[in-house]
Order: structure tokens, then sequence, then C-alpha cells
């Protein structure tokens, strides 16, 4: 190109970078945004507006951010800024789960005993703890991108969080839905503490199980000599033994081994598998018994030798495995509790707080005893009886505690208890009206729901919140309405440390003082404490109704956070604590393997945003189908990042050839066929992408906007407009017309991608070359665009969209016959089959050859040099003539043999000039 020329391009330029730089630059906006109030200007300017409302599950506050916080969060914050951009008041209050053993655990390792420190001191090292671990999660939500207020948030631990919580364990202890009972619970020996159900999680371990001979004694009319067969996976409990139960309508036979002298009952149905697992020979069956035969029966202690127990009907006795006769221990099991106390006998648990037996196994080898190092103990002692029949090693899996990853134990404490039966049917009714996404997830929840029966709500720790009780000198509970409302309002004055320092005469009305009461020791269960939340909330903020509209958590919280939710929230005041309840899948690695720091293929979101950029990460969540597990590894990144790559570039290129265009006075109302064709597709794209994120569906955003931005975009019209754009003169009506289609999908792809790239399209906000209403992107509303046209329109523009296909076929041909080397520089001889004839009468021959980006298309009677497409005849032929030096294409005659008529124009009235 002539160098006098080439200045007189018009190729735009735009101080909108190629190269993101997102760790860099991203940083400097989130100050910005948080400089000027960014967020709660939003909230405030859509006051009037109706209310959206989105609760946060509380995050523990315990540790750094992960990937399953970055994708939580950051498909929470799509929603929040979706929504306060298309027309509600969305404000987003995060939370921190702040109590619990974790605390406890991470401040006792920094030399802290806890046994030996008073509480209340103990107490605020917790709060401070749990404060700091806040303030670094703030600092890298902040760095994730996140649209919120962090002044104004609740925690667990504040005060009138606490006072909210208190107030509904008071409304459920008066309606008489909780209670205190010796019932057998998860007990974690590695916490010293009860533990709910949703903290349990089973792992695979390999445990000893023993077959044990307990002889029949007294009057029956059995052999003499006659063995019950019991069977456990829990030597330990053998010596806590109370029942024995039997199915009541079971058969049973009575059999010898050849290589024993004694005889045994056994489950008939299972004679031939017990004796395989034994390693008994030539069995015979003596006699059958029905198990009501067996029912009453005495017979002698496993462990004990001088001690008599009985036989009993077992509702839960099956034939399925073991022998079908079974070893009830009442005080380490709920189906053992439940038959020992319907016979009047008080369970017996033997194991104190860390999982060693007490004096009260009254044998000095198992006192202080680690319950599993007794195993070994236990079984030896029983071969050495001669009643242990068979031990061996099985792998199954065993329910763990949570936190500390050890096992637990199922173990008869004194505990306190929601009865759920009571408010069970409320519940129900309040779950079959939610909507769910998955579907599945309603059915889920009602499913967990409907199997609780009772819910372990104390703790044995000191980081918590207190459950408000009190004991006599005979540790009978003295609580009521009364004392619970006095108890209460002195809390609410006083703090609620003081209940771990003062005595208990200060929370007592005067009527209960000097009676020597002492105070309830155990904490309230964490999942009380964030189930209390939405009733918390709605106390603080009395704006905030619920149901909420909106609750989005992992699925693990069906037995967790959704779970107590709607517990606390119907029986406080029969209100559900959500309208939607919205579930997402855990992450993985590419395999679908679980990350973990030290299998090496964890990713760390602050660490990634600090190299790759927040807005990948952003862009990544947005890409998964976050319903089901989301997979994230190298590979994955890498096809994110050229996503980005492409709609940044495209951004770009737009802003670039927008950098003269005034939408006040440039903006085109009277367009182009083609020009029309785009924008109708900008609005059905701009419209789909709206719609998806109404469904909460971030995927289609993102598919739908690769498929604009390289179907609709790169490979239609911003690669033909650009001969428009840098050819024709500055202010030429053509080209405004171009530049006001480019301004609506600058718009389009702004008003989209703004909830998810939120750094990328305050960036391009700020680059915008017009005067800009407001501070900030964050700050405006979405724009509505409205640019559809008939279906005929569209049909026809379908038509020549088919019709560009066919030539691009012939061009591609063309080249790899070395016809023409460059598109450009084609000439295309065409015959249009019948079909497509029309298409002359909607669009002038030239306009085609423009948008289809070859030099001339002649309409011509096929001959023998043509070739058959779908749609029509071509040929492809070199354009003859002289390159222009300006635009560079091909005419038959130059102006000064340097210029097409076009260009020559443009440069004689001087309409030419570099962008600026």
């Amino acid at each position: 190109m002539n160098n006098k020329y080439k200045e007189t391009l018009l190729l735009g330029s735009t101080s909108f970078d190629m190269r993101a730089s997102l760790k860099d630059k991203e940083p400097s906006f989130e100050k910005f945004w948080e400089e000027n109030n960014i967020y709660q200007q939003k909230i405030m300017s859509n006051k009037a507006k109706p209310l959206f409302m989105l609760h946060d599950g509380p995050p523990y506050a315990n540790g750094d951010l992960h990937i399953g916080h970055a994708l939580n969060k950051s498909l929470k914050d799509f929603i929040i800024r979706w929504k306060n951009a298309s027309g509600y008041h969305a404000p987003f209050i995060m939370g921190w789960d702040t109590h619990g053993l974790p605390i406890e655990t991470a401040v006792a390792k920094t030399g802290v005993d806890r046994k030996t420190m008073d509480s209340a001191s103990f107490r605020e090292l917790c709060q401070k703890y749990a404060l700091g671990q806040i303030e670094n999660q703030i600092a890298q939500f902040k760095r994730l991108g996140m649209f919120t207020d962090y002044e104004n948030k609740y925690l667990t631990l504040m005060p009138d969080y606490e006072i909210s919580e208190l107030k509904l364990f008071a409304k459920m202890f008066n309606d008489g839905l909780i209670y205190k009972a010796l019932k057998p619970i998860y007990w974690s020996p590695s916490s010293e503490s009860a533990l709910a159900e949703s903290e349990i999680e089973y792992r695979d371990v390999k445990s000893p199980t023993i077959f044990v001979a307990t002889k029949i004694v007294g009057i029956s009319k059995l052999p003499k000599d006659t063995h019950l067969v019991i069977w456990t996976t829990t030597p330990w409990t053998i010596p806590s033994n109370q029942l024995i139960a039997v199915g009541e309508h079971m058969d049973y036979a009575i059999v010898k081994p050849e290589n024993d002298d004694r005889n045994f009952v056994i489950a008939s149905s299972l004679v031939e598998k017990v004796a395989e697992q034994i390693g008994w020979t030539n069995v015979q069956t003596l006699d059958h018994v029905q198990g009501t035969d067996l029912i009453n029966l005495e017979y002698e202690h496993p462990w004990y030798a001088n001690k008599i127990s009985k036989i009993v009907a077992g509702h839960h006795v099956t034939d399925e495995a073991g022998t079908g006769i079974v070893h009830i221990a009442g005080g380490f099991g709920e189906d053992d509790y439940m038959i020992a106390k319907s016979h009047g006998i008080e369970p017996f648990a033997p194991i104190d707080n860390q999982g060693k037996f007490t004096t009260e196994i009254m044998d000095q080898t198992l006192e202080g005893l680690f319950y599993e190092d007794a195993n070994k103990v236990i079984g030896m002692h029983l071969q050495e009886m001669n009643k242990l029949l068979k031990l061996k090693f099985v792998t199954h899996p065993y329910p763990h505690d949570w936190r500390t990853k050890k096992p637990v134990i199922y173990r008869a404490t004194l505990q306190w208890f929601v009865g759920l039966n009571k408010a069970k049917d409320k519940i129900l009714k309040h779950v079959n009206q939610i909507e769910t996404r998955p579907k599945w997830a309603k059915e889920r929840l009602y499913q967990v729901l409907d199997d609780r029966t009772d819910w372990t709500i104390s703790r044995q720790r000191l980081w918590g919140v207190p459950i408000l009780g009190f004991y006599d000198q005979k540790d009978e509970l003295v609580l009521n309405q009364e004392i619970l409302n006095h108890t209460i309002s002195t809390i609410e004055k006083l703090g609620i440390n003081a209940w771990f320092s003062e005595p208990a005469d200060i929370f007592l009305p005067s009527a209960y003082q000097g009676q020597g009461l002492k105070k309830e020791k155990d904490i309230l269960d964490v999942w009380f404490d964030s189930g209390s939340s939405a009733i918390a909330l709605e106390e603080r903020f009395p704006e905030f109704k619920r149901p909420y509209d909106i609750y989005l958590e992992g699925n693990d919280q069906y037995r967790g956070w959704f779970n107590a939710s709607m517990i606390n929230s119907v029986v406080y005041d029969d209100k559900s604590p959500y309208k939607t309840l919205i579930s997402h899948g855990m992450t993985t690695d590419e395999k679908g393997g679980k990350m973990s720091k030290s299998l090496g293929n964890g990713i760390d979101p602050i660490e990634f945003s600090n190299t790759s950029g927040a807005d990948i990460l952003r862009l990544w969540v947005a890409s998964t189908d976050y319903t089901d597990d989301q997979k994230i590894g190298p590979e994955i990144i890498k096809q994110v990042s050229e996503t980005y790559r492409k709609i940044r570039n495209t951004l770009r290129f737009i802003l670039a050839n927008l950098a003269d265009f005034n939408p006040e006075k440039d903006y085109q109302k009277d367009l182009s066929s083609v020009d029309k064709y785009s924008l109708h597709n900008t609005t059905i794209f701009k419209n789909a992408a709206f719609k998806a994120y109404d469904n909460y569906q971030f995927n289609a955003v993102y598919n739908l906007t690769i498929n604009f931005v390289t179907k609709d975009l790169s490979s239609f019209y911003l690669d033909f407009i650009k001969d428009i754009l840098y050819v024709e003169g500055k202010n030429s009506v053509r080209r405004k017309q171009v530049q006001t289609v480019l301004f609506e999908q600058l718009w389009a792809l702004i008003d989209v991608l703004r909830p998810i790239l939120v750094h990328t399209i305050e960036e391009v906000y700020q680059n915008l070359p017009w005067t800009k209403n407001e501070l900030s992107v964050h700050l405006l509303d979405n724009k509505v665009l409205n640019k559809l046209e008939s279906d005929s329109f569209i049909e026809t523009w379908n038509q020549i969209l088919d019709l560009k296909n066919d030539v691009n076929k012939a061009l591609e041909e063309a080249k790899n016959n070395q016809i023409v080397s460059k598109s450009f520089e084609a000439l295309v001889e065409l015959e249009l089959k019948d079909d497509y004839q029309n298409l002359l009468d909607f669009i002038d021959v030239q306009d085609l050859a423009q948008i289809f980006i070859v030099s001339k298309i002649e309409l011509k009677t096929k001959t023998n040099d043509f070739v058959e497409y779908k749609n029509s005849w071509i040929n492809i032929k070199p354009r003859n003539g002289e390159k222009c030096q300006r635009c560079w294409a091909i005419f038959e005659t130059l102006k000064n043999n340097e210029l097409c008529e076009r260009c020559f124009e443009v440069v004689d009235q001087n309409q030419g000039a570099v962008c600026d």
C-alpha cells in the first residue's frame, strides 16, 4: 500500500488493550468499586424496585477459600448482579458460620489449654480467631469480584443473631418440641462431642467381626448344651450386652456340626452360609423351632458368666445377614435402645467422652481402654471361654466425624433433642410448595426431612451459643417459659459470654434464686446456629420477609443447611425460609477425581486469580452445568481462556471502530437490509441470554455468547464491514449505519457479560469513547433491544447465507486449485437455482459481493466451467484489472492509475483521517 493513502484509512483505535493483563488490572477495579461504594450506590438507586432476596449460606470462618467457595459465591454473584440490573432491589448480605470445634481446635493449637483456662477467656480467644478468619476471607472474596457490602454482613457470633437463636430455642421448648433424654446418638471421641447426622460421612474401614456362642440356660424344651449364635461387627459392645433378639415369625434350625460337641441355634435360611463362614463341617440339623418358641428363654451372658439375660422379639431382626439372632446393647444402637427401653431396661453405655471404658464396666482388663483397642482383648477372652466361634476382618463403610475424619460410635448419652414428629406435617407441606433446581432436589429434601424423627442439638463444647437450662441438687431439669424469658433478657443486657462466667442466679427470676441451681454446660449444634439465619436476618432487617427468593448451596446441604433452615423456620412461625432451592455439585479435577492439596490437583482460587485473572475463573463457573459435579484443570482452563480471548478481541474490535461515533448525533434509524438482519440476530441473542439468566442457566449464557461472537459477529458481520469501516468516508451514512449496529452489539455484550466478566466489562465501559452517564458499568440497568424483523425477511436472509455457503465452498476449491489466492480478488460467476431467483429483488448484486467479501459477482448462464452447488451453479475466476492503492480491491480502471472511484472521492473530499 502506498504510505500516503494508508494514513487516510480509518483503522480505528482504542486504549482497551489486546492483552488482558487481568492479574494487574482487576485489583485496581476492585479498589475503584470499593472506594466509590458502587454496590451501595446501586442498591440505594434500586430501593423502590421489587425486592429480591438471595439468602447467603454461611461459609465456615476457618481457613482460606477453596475452589468450591469460588464456584458457590460466583453463582450467587451472577444472580445478584443480574437482578440488580434487570428491575429488582437485590441486596446481598454475606454471612459466616463462626462457632464450633474447628475454631476451638485452631485456638488450642496455639498452645491454649481449653480445660485449664476459664471458659469466658477461651471463648474470647475463639471469637478473636473467628473474626480474623473472616477478615482474611473477605479480602479473598473481594479478589473474586463479589458485589456486596462487607460492612453489612451477618455472623452467627453477633449478639443480635445469638438472641434470635435463643428466642427460637425458647419457642421450640415452650411448644414441647425440645426435650432432654438418655439416647444413643453419634458420638465422636476425637471431638469429644455429639454429632448430628449431617456431620457424618462414611469411609471404608477394616473391622473385626465375630460369631459368639451364648448358652441357653434354665428351663427349655431345647436339647442340652444348646447355644445361640450371635454375630457383631463391634466386638467391643459384647460386654454391654443386655438382651438377645430373634425374629418372632422366623424359622430357626438347631444344628450340630461334626467338629463341635455343642448344639447351635441359627436362622434356618442362614445355616449353610454361617457354617461356611465359621468353618463347620458335616452340619446336622436336629430340629426346627419358631422365633416365638425362643422368646423369654434365658441365656448366659457372653461376658459375665454369672449374669443371666433373656431372649426377646426384635422388630429389626432379618435373615439377610449374620445369623438371624441379634446381640442387643441398648447403649450403643438406636434399635437396641428401643428394644431395651420397651422391656424396662435402662441403656448401659460404659464408655466415656474420649471413647474409653469407664469403671461401670466392672472389669479391670477393660477399664480405661479405648474401645477399638478393646476389640483384641475381648476377642481373646471370648476364645479362652470357648465362646468365640470365628473372628474375621471385613472392609465396610463406617461413619466418621466429618471434621476430624475419625470414626464415631453410636453411644447413649444424655442429650438435648428436637422432636420433629409434631411438626413433621407442617415441614413437609412447605417442602411440597417450594421450587427446586434441579427438579429431583425436592424429592431428595422431602425424603431427608421425612426420615428425621429427632435432631440432636446439644454439643459438649465451649465455643457456641449456650443451651439455656438449669438443674437442681438432684440433677433434675428446671426450665419453663418464665425462666427462659428472664434468662434471654439478662443475656441481651450482659452479653452471651456472661453465661460462662456469671453464677446461675444472675440469669434466674427472683423466685428461683438461692436454690443452688446449676447451669447447663452444653452448647447448641452449629447447624442450629446456621439454620436460624433466615429468622435472625428478618429480625435484624424487618423489610426482608421470609420466604426468601433463593437458597443456593452445594448438594451436601440437603442434610445440612437446607434441612436445618426449613425445620427452624417452619417451627418458629410456620413459614418456609425459601421459595426456590438451587443446589450445585462438587468440583473435581479433569478426570472426575476429588481435589486435594496432597494430590497436587487442587486449584487455589486466589492464586489462580492473581496469575490468570478472576474473570477467567468466573467464566469457567459460567461454562459449567453447576447442577452436576464440575470439572476443572489445565485443559479445561485452556479452553475457557481461549473463549475469553475471542470475547475480548471482539470487544476490542468494536470499541476501536466506535472511536469516532457519537451515539447522540450519529445513531442511524434507517439501516440497510444486512444491518437489520444483524440487529435481529443481536436481539435474538440478547433475549435468549436474558431468559437464560432468569432461569439461572449460566452455561446457556456462556454457549449463546460463544455462538454469537464466533458465528454472528466474527464469521459474518464484523468480517465484511471492515471494508466499510476502514475505507468509507468518516462521516458517510453507510459507515454510520454500520457503527450504529456495532453500538447495539457492544451493549448486548456489555449487558450479557456484565454479571460474569465483572472486571473486563468495567474496563470496556471505562474505555467507551463517548460521555458516560454513570461512574461504573455496574450502576447501569440492562438496555432493551427490540429489533426483530418479519419471518419472511429472516427467511430471505437465511437463503442469502445458504448462497454464501455455496460461494465459500467454491472459493475454497478455487484456492486449492490455485485459481485465486484471496477471496476479495475473485470474480464469482453465478447462476441461481429457481428457488433463489427472488433474492435479486431483495438485494443488490454488488452488496452481495461486499457481504461475501469477493471482488465482483456477475450473473451468468451456466457453462461447462460451472460447478453445481446446493443453491446455485458457480464459476470462480481471478478478476482482471488493477489494484486500488488504498483499499486493495481490483477494478477495471482506476483514477490517476492509483485509486478506485470510491477511494478517490473520499481522499478528494478530505474525509479520510486517522481516528483519534
